[in-house]
């Protein structure tokens, strides 16, 4: 009886493990009839065999695989994503769950996600070269879409949003030069200097050959007053890319506020020989000529810029000034009259302009109506007193009302807020002495 009951039980145990060799098997079965079917890209059919084999047996990780594939195809991005969480709960080393459970994430914006999948891959899989580079691939396209979208904040003047995004996009993968660029421009536009500063560098310590980081680092020194970096960094601009007339402009413009204006010609000739239609270039290739006392050349270029854009700001005031020294009145009365002109048109659509005020004054004074151009020029150095020219453009209105002690309070003025100081030092020296223009 006793040898009876042990044999039965010896059966029972034996039906057992048939039935769970049979269930694996089955379920190996219906989840090789699913792979079948899935690379016929029949996927209903293909799920429903998944479903068989993982009922058979739950633990199948590949079936949950399979099948999560199949409603990625079905786009039921939702029932995909439930079972890649499944199939890493079983088997947390699935490199390519990983990747497949980013991908869904990524495709439908949820790129914050996605990239913490494939940290958490990464961990799972140091060595994994694929998820690595799936990695890398999802931040590029955060890094598209932060910008984008950081891109319409700003230019709706959301400032704050805009840098706030971008720095959460940078939070989860620090490396991008153009984002740290982007994020130093944003901070730069709120003059946030020492924020711009730091994220530009960042950029260039990403990628030192970034020109255009060096470019707003060297204007940021600049208005520091840090001169020498400020002409550093321009010229490491210009040495990157010696064909990029942005640069060579720039370097030329610094040079010029730093009064060197014969080392700042070369730059601004090229500059305009690579685009001969940028007015901006033309005016500045003029303006070096002018401080150069090359009237003859700079005429031939302010006449080039009158011809793309005539009312281009404080174009005729400059031609006129060079009219004065020539000696030919008639034809500087002609210009500071066009200034006049075209200011007033330009103050109707902004009549707190600071610059169009500037050249309005200088103007007026100019065609004979010192006192007008007073009490223009005596307010607006109230409403912006670092604004240099508009100290040096008073200075001239009162040297024209012979009140020779204000112009060179003026001057003095206009002297501290310069970078280059031997111009106004010239002119405060030639007022001292008496001397006219």
């Amino acid at each position: 009886m006793f040898k009876k009951a042990i044999q039965c039980l010896l059966l029972l145990v034996l039906l057992a493990a048939l039935a769970f060799l049979a269930r694996g098997k089955l379920a190996a079965f219906f989840c090789n009839r699913g792979n079948y079917y899935f690379e016929r890209l029949d996927y209903k059919k293909a799920a429903a065999f998944y479903r068989e084999s993982i009922w058979m047996d739950p633990k199948v990780w590949m079936a949950h695989l399979g099948l999560a594939d199949a409603y990625r195809e079905n786009k039921d991005y939702q029932a995909a994503v439930r079972e890649y969480k499944k199939v890493l709960s079983i088997n947390p080393l699935c490199a390519r769950a990983y990747d497949s459970l980013a991908q869904v994430y990524s495709e439908n914006g949820d790129y914050e996600e996605a990239l913490r999948v494939l940290l958490r891959g990464q961990r799972e899989n140091p060595s994994d070269e694929k998820i690595r580079e799936s990695f890398k691939s999802c931040c590029y396209a955060y890094f598209a879409d932060g910008l984008d979208k950081s891109t319409e904040l700003f230019l709706a003047q959301k400032n704050k949003e805009a840098i706030l995004l971008l720095e959460n996009t940078l939070r989860l993968c620090p490396g991008s030069a153009l984002a740290y660029y982007t994020l130093g421009y944003y901070y730069l536009s709120s003059r946030d200097y020492n924020n711009a500063e730091i994220n530009l560098n960042k950029s260039i310590a990403v990628d030192p050959q970034f020109t255009h980081s060096y470019k707003l680092l060297s204007g940021i020194y600049f208005d520091k007053k840090d001169n020498e970096n400020a002409l550093l960094y321009a010229q490491k601009a210009v040495s990157l890319n010696d064909g990029d007339a942005s640069s060579l402009n720039e370097l030329g413009l610094l040079l010029m506020r730093l009064e060197r204006y014969a080392q700042a010609l070369p730059y601004l000739e090229k500059a305009v020989s690579l685009a001969p239609e940028n007015v901006d270039y033309l005016y500045s290739l003029a303006s070096v000529y002018r401080d150069n006392k090359m009237f003859s050349q700079a005429l031939e270029e302010y006449g080039k810029v009158g011809a793309l854009k005539s009312n281009y700001p404080n174009l005729h005031n400059d031609l006129a000034d060079i009219y004065v020294i020539l000696g030919q009145a008639v034809r500087a009365l002609a210009e500071y009259r066009l200034e006049i002109k075209f200011c007033r048109e330009k103050l109707k659509r902004s009549p707190a302009d600071p610059l169009q005020l500037n050249n309005y004054a200088y103007a007026l004074n100019g065609a004979g109506e010192p006192d007008k151009a007073r009490e223009i020029a005596e307010g607006l150095v109230l409403a912006h007193p670092d604004y240099r020219q508009a100290h040096l453009t008073l200075a001239k209105i009162y040297e024209k009302m012979n009140k020779n002690d204000l112009a060179l309070e003026s001057l003095e003025k206009a002297k501290h807020l310069s970078s280059g100081k031997s111009f106004v030092d010239d002119e405060i020296t030639r007022l001292n002495n008496g001397h006219k223009p």
